[in-house]
């Protein structure tokens, strides 16, 4: 679906993508392209139809390059799969000139979606200092929603820690995995996302970025480099904590293993005693005594209470 807004005088329009004047300013976003509008935005930017297309990868890698009139610029955004709500990372491509600016994705974007709903005033304004201007808030945004994902991925940490020390479960380690892979597409993803804005500082690399925005990429570096210590903090923590639940669940094997134990000797030691008099031995001197039953049930319940007595002590039941 096109989404086509340009600068016209003092007001911001709505375009189609079959008819644009490219003597204004203009934002194209393309989200889940056909064929018929790749084949244009190829004819825009100079490249194959097959080149652009390859762009909606979600598995390319984040970088930039330069065309004959464009820079392009491929970075990475946060992704909830609907269904299972997993958060991975999804390839947004941005074309960008003097006065064009073209993203390209083949998933919803939040940052993009939030940009294209701003007021018309302030989207207005963006475009009115130019393309450079509107790709700084675009990755911006994208920066905010990283730290955004994080805080949720901080939350479900927080109840899993809660969930490990109260009562480790089997599912705890499946949502312990979920979250390490999804800091492993957010590392990925954000790793390749500082290099881009590394090169967009380079006055031989992005040449369609002006200058005054190519310094002000300095905080979205440091941004970047930020959200990565994070990503690096949080996966050690949930490696410590799969530690504790695997310490945990051996601690309670242990436990469940000593109680099994005690439980056994309960039963064995009776059994013992009753098979000692059972085997009808011709000298047992026992057997002949008057007193011989009742002292075997003596022993047995003298031998329970005192092994009862010691597991008690010693905390196996």
């Amino acid at each position: 679906m096109a989404f086509v807004v340009e600068v016209s005088g003092q007001h911001l329009q709505h375009a189609s993508l079959h008819k644009m004047d490219f003597h204004r300013v203009k934002w194209l976003d393309l989200e889940d392209p056909s064929d018929a509008e790749i084949a244009k935005v190829a004819e825009m930017v100079g490249l194959s139809k097959h080149e652009v297309k390859s762009y909606l990868d979600r598995d390319e890698l984040a970088r930039l390059f330069e065309t004959e009139h464009f820079s392009v610029a491929m970075c990475k955004a946060p992704l909830v799969q609907e269904r299972s709500k997993f958060i991975t990372a999804t390839t947004v491509t941005f074309f960008v000139s003097e006065r064009l600016l073209i993203s390209l994705h083949r998933e919803p974007v939040h940052n993009i979606t939030e940009a294209r709903k701003l007021p018309e005033k302030e989207l207005l304004q963006l475009l009115r200092r130019g393309t450079s201007e509107l790709l700084y808030y675009l990755f911006e945004r994208l920066a905010h929603e990283f730290f955004g994902r994080l805080d949720e991925v901080e939350a479900q940490i927080d109840k899993i820690e809660d969930v490990v020390f109260a009562k480790p479960e089997q599912r705890t380690v499946r949502r312990i995995f979920t979250l390490k892979r999804t800091l492993i597409y957010f590392h990925k993803a954000l790793a390749g996302n500082r290099d881009v804005i590394v090169a967009l500082q380079k006055p031989e690399a992005g040449k369609q970025i002006k200058h005054k925005v190519q310094r002000r990429l300095t905080d979205l570096y440091y941004d970047m480099v930020q959200l990565l210590d994070v990503v690096a903090t949080y996966r050690d923590i949930l490696t410590g904590t799969l530690d504790i639940y695997l310490s945990a669940v051996s601690n309670s094997m242990n436990a469940v293993m000593k109680k099994m134990a005690a439980y056994g000797s309960l039963v064995l030691v009776p059994t013992f005693i009753t098979g000692l008099y059972g085997m009808n031995f011709r000298f047992m001197p026992e057997l002949d005594w008057r007193l011989g039953y009742l002292f075997a049930w003596g022993l047995i319940v003298i031998s329970l209470v005192v092994l009862y007595w010691y597991f008690r002590k010693h905390d196996w039941f």
